[in-house]
Parts: structure tokens; sequence; C-alpha cells
């Protein structure tokens, strides 16, 4: 059986309510912790600098904020391109397209990491 271990996602929205902000338009990433067996407990507001600029985007910089979230499991956005997506598995992150509630997001987290655990 897993260990009941904290971690952190890091959850891009607009409104403090659902996760529906690409991630690189977004300015405010919330943080929460979580186990597998808690709730969520909001951790702090993270605010970053959109790296998107009319369909192009600044390499460095999208660098530097994937960076910002090495110490969370999981960034979750409406949307992660393939780049940003890399930049972020590079810092050991994973990321996830979950549009909709903040707490159907953690929900969904929450089982995706237990079943990730029975093949550790």
């Amino acid at each position: 059986m897993a260990e009941n271990t904290l971690y952190r996602i890091a959850l891009a929205s607009s409104d403090g309510e659902n996760v529906n902000v690409h991630f690189g338009k977004a300015d405010t990433f919330l943080v929460y912790s979580l186990s597998d067996e808690s709730d969520a407990a909001f951790f702090e507001k993270r605010s970053v600098v959109p790296v998107c600029k009319g369909g192009s985007h600044d390499e460095e910089r999208m660098k530097e904020n994937a960076a910002l979230f090495e110490d969370c499991r999981y960034v979750i956005a409406e949307r992660i391109g393939r780049a940003a997506g890399a930049h972020l598995a590079a810092n050991g992150v994973t990321s996830m397209e979950l549009p909709g509630s903040i707490a159907d997001a953690v929900l969904k987290v929450q089982k995706y990491n237990q079943i990730q655990g029975l093949f550790a």
C-alpha cells in the first residue's frame, strides 16, 4: 500500500474556482498541498509572466516559468502546449490538461496519482 505522502499541484485559474487558462497565457497559478487520502489545502498563489504573445512564445521565459513549479508534482491547465509540457517534464513535473472545476481536477489528480503508485 502506498504511503500518504503530501505533494503539491499548481492550477491555472483566473477565477479561483475553475481550471480555465492556457499554461502560456496564465499569469496566476493556485498551488495546493494534498495527498491521495486528504483534501487539498490551499498553499499559495503564484504569479508568472505569460509567455504566449499572439501565437508565438518566449522560449527562455517558458523555461523560467516551468522552473517555478519544480516543487510541484503536477501542473494543471486548460491547455498546455508541447514545449511547455517538455519544460515542465525536464523539471520533474507532470503536466495535465483538465479544464473544469478545481475540485474535479484535484479528484482526478488524486486518482491518477494513486494509479501511478501501483506501478512504482
